[in-house]
């Protein structure tokens, strides 16, 4: 009896790089080296190329691996369209697959599952995953296994994992490192097939081409400028860059008071958002605020982070079920000190070393939130606003105060309201005699707010 050949097929999804050619032949011969036995036959398909088995010789193989690629899987690529096509009818099958990184995203795409750019940025490099602990068992996939060592090299992921899945692993940079499917998908958002010498090669290439992207936030501004600030810093965009950007990083700008908002599909390419302070009323129902209020909700499904600041802070109440209104001991102008919460494991991780007991912030406000979300954290207080900060899971941060200002925005804005007779000469020289020997920490804020887009 003549013994049957076990087969099995790549589906490569990434062109063999000169350095790869040179050293290996080839992604084929490092993927079998990797993955293959003595005795067995591998196939290649180029898919990134339209390269496929025909539906009649799927049945030969035993299993499938598909490979990384530089291309996002929740494109519509023609190759991308087919590959996915391809996929469910080996889902149907019953056939082995295992995807890695690229390969990982298809399947979790063709299970019906999410994937778009990594929340925490692009991994490259070497990670640690941590295998979930009821899944280490005697016959199962990792019998002894508690962690992971694996080469990581991908700027997008799996964002919610099919419904079908199980996770096995997950890291500090990715919440799902490892799922499978019942007994015939298994998927890696990681390399098992690098080494250091591959990785280091990609690091060098990629970077050239750009693949490492910038980050990217965008300012949601509800005032308008102010002919001052206009003079002085060119406007309020370049106040808030120069108080949370970095060197690098790309900022845009939405002037959502005058109705510009970014196109829904254009929502998954920031990395953040900061909401600015305002004169209007964030309980208002003016076209505009309802606009930001359902942006806010599609942010808050993505989980994508937002910075809230005043009116900020107010439209996050709104959208998450709290209530504001006008502010229980009137409106607030001036420097305030406000009280922050103890022992919060989230304060320590932005903070990095020791939670200040208090901060001092500029306050410029006649509206707060009367009721905290119920979702939401409360994490300051003062002695004229009960909710001076608080944030929702890991994607919602607001602040009453505004972390931006200086003593000179403020003071203009405290003479220019007065002039306008919505203040009283008293109210105006309280609010500026409050910086006459103090400050803003304006370092610490930066670092909290930093901390927290970019985190």
């Amino acid at each position: 009896m003549v013994k049957q050949i076990r087969r099995y097929a790549l589906f490569q999804a990434t062109p063999d790089s000169e350095f790869v050619k040179e050293m290996y032949g080839g992604y084929f011969n490092v993927f079998v080296s990797a993955f293959g036995d003595e005795g067995e036959q591998w196939d290649l398909f180029r898919v990134i190329e339209g390269e496929f088995p025909c539906d009649d010789d799927l049945e030969k193989y035993e299993g499938f691996v598909i490979s990384g690629s530089l291309h996002d899987a929740f494109t519509e690529e023609d190759w991308i369209i087919e590959l996915c096509s391809v996929c469910q009818k080996l889902d149907v099958m019953k056939k082995k697959i295992l995807g890695i990184c690229f390969g990982h995203q298809i399947i979790c795409r063709v299970r019906g599952g999410k994937v778009g750019r990594a929340r925490r940025g692009p991994d490259i490099g070497l990670g640690n995953i941590t295998i979930v602990q009821d899944l280490i068992k005697p016959g199962g996939y990792f019998d002894q296994t508690k962690s992971l060592s694996i080469i990581q090299c991908h700027r997008d992921e799996v964002l919610e994992p099919p419904e079908s899945a199980i996770v096995i692993g997950f890291s500090d940079k990715c919440d799902v490192e490892i799922f499978s499917v019942e007994d015939h998908l298994l998927c890696f958002q990681g390399h098992p097939e690098y080494n250091k010498e591959i990785l280091l090669e990609i690091i060098d290439r990629v970077h050239k081409i750009k693949f490492i992207e910038k980050k990217r936030f965008a300012l949601f501004l509800a005032t308008c400028d102010s002919e001052f600030v206009k003079k002085t810093y060119g406007g309020y965009f370049n106040v808030f860059v120069s108080t949370f950007g970095d060197e690098g990083e790309q900022w845009d700008l939405f002037r959502v008071i005058d109705g510009d908002f970014p196109d829904e599909k254009d929502l998954d390419k920031y990395d953040g958002f900061v909401i600015s302070g305002s004169p209007h009323d964030a309980f208002g129902d003016a076209d505009w605020i309802v606009k930001l209020c359902e942006v806010c909700q599609k942010l808050d499904d993505m989980k994508k982070k937002v910075l809230g600041i005043c009116f900020g802070h107010q439209i996050i109440t709104r959208v998450k079920g709290g209530k504001i209104g006008r502010a229980l001991k009137g409106a607030d102008m001036g420097l305030r000190s406000i009280n922050i919460a103890k022992d919060n494991e989230k304060l320590r991780g932005y903070f990095g070393d020791e939670v200040p007991a208090s901060l001092a912030i500029i306050k410029c406000h006649q509206d707060e939130v009367l009721e905290l979300p119920e979702s939401a954290t409360l994490l300051a207080s003062s002695e004229v606003c009960e909710v001076e900060m608080f944030s929702i899971g890991d994607h919602f941060f607001c602040i009453q105060g505004h972390p931006e200002y200086n003593k000179e925005i403020l003071f203009e804005i405290v003479d220019r309201v007065l002039n306008m007779k919505l203040i009283e000469q008293e109210f105006a020289d309280k609010a500026k005699s409050t910086m006459e020997t103090a400050q803003p920490d304006r370092i610490l804020w930066q670092k909290l707010c930093k901390n927290f887009l970019k985190g």
